[in-house]
C-alpha cells in the first residue's frame, strides 16, 4: 500500500509527459526539490490543471514512485492569491513585475536546488515574497535574492544587512534600507553565482 504524501510546494517548471502528462519540477517543503509525475493533467477537463501550471503555489499530495514520485491531488494554496501567469493583458503593472520576478526566482532556484533535500527556511522565504503586497522594486528582488543564496550557503552575512538578510518578513523599511546598500548587495551576489558557476 502507497503512502500518499501532502505538502504545500511552489511549481518551478514543467514538460510535456506521455500523451497527456506533465513531468513537474516541484520545490516543497517537506521534501525539497522532487520530480514529479501528473498523469493527464494536460487535457483540458483536468480538475488538477490550474494548480500544477509553472510559478503557482499549492497544497499537492503525491505517492513515491521507483523512479519519480506520483500526483495524486492538487488544490490551492489559500494563504497565497492566484496563480502565477505571465503577460495577461490588462494586468495592473506591479502585477506583471511581481510575476516576472517569480519567474526569474524560479529559474534561479532551478539552478541552485539539488535533490531532495529539506529547505524549510527557504521555503518560508519564498512564501513570503509571493505574499508581498508592496512595490515591486529592484531592491525587493536584491533583497530576495541575496536571502535564497545566504540560506543555500552561497552568501555569507553582509556587514550591515544582518537583519535584513536572516528575516523572512518584508516591508517599506526594510526596502529602504537595502536600496542604499543595493550596489553591494548585487556584489556579492554576482560574486557568489560567479564563483559557484550558476
Amino acid at each position: 500500500m502507497y503512502t500518499i504524501h501532502t505538502t504545500p510546494g511552489f511549481v518551478i517548471s514543467s514538460r510535456p509527459s506521455g500523451e497527456a502528462g506533465k513531468l513537474l519540477s516541484v520545490f516543497t517543503k517537506d521534501f525539497g526539490l522532487i520530480r514529479v509525475i501528473a498523469e493527464g493533467t494536460r487535457f483540458e477537463k483536468s480538475k488538477l490543471r490550474p494548480f500544477i501550471q509553472d510559478y503557482t503555489f499549492s497544497v499537492f499530495s503525491f505517492v513515491r514512485g521507483k523512479e519519480f514520485w506520483r500526483l495524486t491531488n492538487a488544490q490551492e494554496d489559500i494563504g497565497i492569491k492566484g496563480e502565477k501567469n505571465i503577460g495577461i493583458e490588462g494586468m495592473k503593472e506591479d502585477e506583471k513585475k511581481k510575476d516576472e520576478l517569480i519567474a526569474r526566482i524560479a529559474l534561479l532556484l532551478g539552478r541552485l536546488l539539488q535533490g531532495e533535500d529539506p529547505h524549510p527556511e527557504l521555503f518560508e522565504t519564498l512564501e513570503k515574497t509571493l505574499r508581498f503586497e508592496g512595490e515591486q522594486s529592484d531592491a525587493l528582488e536584491s533583497l530576495i535574492v541575496a536571502r535564497i543564496l545566504h540560506r543555500l550557503g552561497y552568501v555569507a552575512i553582509i556587514p550591515d544587512l544582518k537583519i535584513q538578510i536572516e528575516s523572512n518578513e518584508i516591508n517599506a523599511d526594510m526596502l529602504d534600507v537595502v536600496k542604499k546598500h543595493r550596489i553591494l548587495i548585487n556584489q556579492h551576489i554576482n560574486k557568489a553565482l560567479k564563483e559557484s558557476h550558476l
